[in-house]
């Protein structure tokens, strides 16, 4: 066991690592221990073994404390150890098999249609604006059977938790803030309040969805069939958090995956060419964007006792991040990983976590995109940037808040 833990600068907050975090996590990936950062209090892990190892580890991983930096606790199915997390886990699961998925391709294939159709028409577009952002969020809604009308709302709240989310995570520990604190703080107070309402209006709305179905159940929509499933008595609250995940996590998630999609084919056009020869290599530029540039890039846990990783004690209580964009990069895994490459055997990814806490919604996720990519190589014969793109500004989500794209349409489409 090593008496000096590898100490390091690296900083995932900063605004340099948030552009590309990548070089970075390459150093850290050299010596492969984790690291301590003095400054933030807290551990990274990025060898890929160790953070596979300790996503399928809650025991001694807890999400007791929550997901994010900051140690936020919310009840939602990725931030609760069992036996909460089994009872939640339990009766989501059931409605996102892969088999469950399959019927909904109908839906998602008539939204994403439309979507792509209109971008494909008006030639330049913002794609994250036009298609990327409105497709998971109408998806969700009309599986939760929220009424259209009500979408731009639950997108703006959805929006509102997030950006909540990440203003915290951008803040030091103990109040140490960066060299503009009082700006930074006030960014804080603002993202906070609109993070509070946001998840107060959607309690609400959906407290007032679940009395509506139990009084008059659909049977086809999410929320009447967690209702007529539910084993477990599950509380209110609970199946209202339930709803909230799926409707923040989904939309997040979707959206910039297919935004890092879209770049990394313009970024390599060789790839870009070999993903429309076929469904097979269309599927694999999807999986290889998941291990190159995952869109949720870490996750946050805590020690709970001392563990040893490697030479390595981390100390009961630590705040610990699993960094699945390291992991995805290790070249203790992947030959070549710094390198985009739809041929290589990308399974195995560490994107949509791993063991209790893996992403239960990951084959909606690989529906959605599948159903994008298709529709949009059968539409167009070309796709070029129209502008300079605009990265989110997150430390957990990795994507972009602006895609400015030059779309060419299918001659044989005409």
């Amino acid at each position: 066991m090593t008496t000096t833990p590898l100490e390091s600068d690296f900083d995932p907050f900063a605004p340099e690592t948030m552009a590309d975090p990548y070089p970075a996590l390459a150093g850290l990936l050299r010596s492969g221990e984790p690291a301590y950062l003095e400054h933030r209090e807290m551990w990274v892990v990025t060898r890929y073994d160790d953070v596979r190892a300790a996503t399928k580890d809650h025991t001694r991983f807890s999400s007791a404390d929550g997901i994010a930096y900051d140690r936020s606790r919310l009840p939602i199915l990725f931030g609760v150890d069992p036996p909460d997390h089994t009872r939640l886990r339990r009766l989501i699961s059931r409605d996102f098999t892969p088999r469950a998925v399959e019927s909904w391709r109908p839906l998602v294939e008539r939204i994403c249609g439309e979507l792509v159709r209109a971008a494909v028409e008006a030639g330049e577009v913002d794609l994250v604006r036009e298609v990327l952002v409105p497709l998971p969020v109408r998806v969700i809604a009309a599986l939760l059977g929220i009424p259209g009308d009500d979408v731009a709302q639950f997108k703006a709240w959805s929006e509102g938790v997030i950006e909540g989310f990440n203003a915290n995570a951008r803040l030091r520990v103990h109040g140490r803030l960066g060299p503009d604190a009082t700006e930074e703080a006030a960014h804080r107070q603002r993202a906070a309040k609109k993070a509070l309402s946001a998840v107060a209006n959607i309690s609400v709305y959906f407290h007032t969805l679940l009395e509506e179905r139990r009084a008059q159940p659909r049977g086809t929509d999410l929320i009447s069939k967690l209702l007529a499933a539910n084993e477990d008595n599950l509380r209110d609250d609970e199946l209202v958090w339930l709803c909230l995940a799926l409707l923040v996590g989904g939309n997040e998630t979707t959206t910039h995956l297919l935004g890092n999609l879209c770049v990394a084919l313009m970024d390599h056009p060789g790839e870009h060419r070999l993903a429309r020869t076929g469904p097979e290599p269309m599927a694999a530029a999807i999986e290889e964007t998941l291990r190159f540039d995952p869109p949720v890039q870490s996750v946050f846990r805590t020690a709970a006792g001392d563990i040893e990783i490697g030479g390595t004690l981390i100390p009961r209580g630590s705040r610990v991040q699993l960094s699945f964009a390291a992991a995805n990069r290790d070249p203790r895994r992947w030959d070549d990983p710094g390198r985009f490459s739809i041929e290589r055997a990308s399974d195995g990814h560490l994107s949509f976590g791993s063991g209790i806490h893996f992403c239960v919604g990951a084959p909606l996720v690989r529906l959605e995109a599948a159903t994008f990519l298709r529709q949009l190589f059968e539409s167009t014969d070309a796709m070029a940037l129209n502008g300079e793109p605009e990265r989110i500004k997150s430390p957990t989500f990795r994507g972009f808040a602006r895609l400015p794209m030059r779309l060419t349409p299918s001659a044989r489409a005409s």
